[in-house]
């Protein structure tokens, strides 16, 4: 990449560092920065919100997937990353949207709007690290504005700390719907899942939530309509209307892949059918010096050790391509 210049053997001049600049600083980026550091490379990470840590910092549940810690919830363990993250010597701009993308590799220029000013950086690589987000329906936001009983995704410490001895609907099929279902069951709660088609979550959970009197399974049910009346939300089907008092709308989540509109067309890479970005075993994406990590790429088991991985990944492949077109114009 330009910016590793190649000297002759007996120039003693030190080569500038790699830039890496990283977007994104969940699990996948803290572990993408954490490594370019280990690498030599000089990380930069521009986060859009004003904490660190990722969706994961909703997560009152422990997290199964990381070992070794079976009791930390998803928040405890992306404080506790977060807690190392700002102890590394390297820069992050929190609450700054990257608002265009040009250049090549080596060469790249990203300006980014910080709550100091608008900055210009310049990095030899770029690694994309946004994770997903929700999926949801214009309505369902609207409503979500308009009241807090509303929740969008699963991720949300309401859920545990304030339904209680209530009405909920709970829209969605898979395993975070009925998982959340058996938990707000635990509390007392009167629970109907609805789902517009059939039920994809895991047998185990559809098996339980069936023998549970407090619960209540629907396929084929998805509401007509859902309307906010003082502090409840009335959910209609067809002549019937059913009044609740918390609405949670759980139907997975998207790779938030929206921050790609301020790439130049050339920049942009290349997605699946599922909206994710494709990469390479080394988590490069089809441009050149740009690679992804995490839930944004179509990842089989998207997981905090997953990300983890792919950041560390993503950084290495950073420094070994940047070592090989150095190598390439020496000869």
């Amino acid at each position: 990449m330009a910016a590793v210049l190649v000297s002759a053997p007996d120039d003693n001049r030190a080569k500038p560092t790699m830039i890496v600049a990283i977007l994104g600083a969940g699990p996948a980026g803290m572990s993408c920065a954490n490594a370019c550091l280990s690498f030599g490379l000089t990380p930069i990470v521009i986060e859009q919100s004003n904490q660190i840590g990722g969706i994961q910092l909703g997560n009152f549940h422990p997290n199964l997937w990381l070992l070794g810690e079976p009791e930390e919830t998803g928040r405890e363990m992306s404080e506790r990353m977060a807690r190392h993250f700002a102890t590394l010597p390297l820069t992050c701009l929190r609450d700054s949207r990257v608002s265009r993308v040009s250049g090549a590799a080596g060469n790249f220029t990203l300006e980014v709007a910080t709550p100091s000013g608008k900055q210009s950086i310049h990095a030899d690589a770029i690694v994309i690290a946004t994770g997903t987000y929700p999926r949801s329906t214009p309505e369902l936001d609207a409503l979500a504005a308009q009241s807090d009983r509303v929740i969008v995704g699963p991720l949300s410490e309401s859920i545990r700390d304030d339904i209680r001895q209530a009405r909920v609907l709970i829209l969605g099929g898979g395993d975070n719907a009925l998982d959340h279902s058996l938990f707000l069951a635990e509390r007392g709660n009167q629970i109907r899942v609805c789902t517009r088609r059939r039920f994809s979550a895991r047998q185990p959970f559809q098996d339980e939530c069936n023998t549970n009197r407090l619960i209540e399974l629907r396929e084929n049910c998805s509401p007509d309509d859902l309307q906010l009346e003082d502090d409840h939300i009335v959910a209609t089907w067809g002549a019937i209307k059913v009044r609740y008092n918390w609405l949670l709308a759980m139907f997975g989540y998207l790779p938030n892949t929206q921050m790609l509109t301020c790439f130049t067309p050339e920049l942009r890479p290349a997605l699946g059918q599922g909206g994710h970005i494709l990469v390479d075993v080394w988590q490069r994406t089809s441009v050149t010096g740009i690679y992804a990590a995490g839930d944004v790429t179509d990842t089989p088991q998207p997981s905090v050790p997953t990300a983890l991985a792919q950041g560390l990944v993503a950084a290495r492949a950073a420094e070994r391509d940047a070592e090989q077109q150095a190598s390439s114009i020496l000869i």
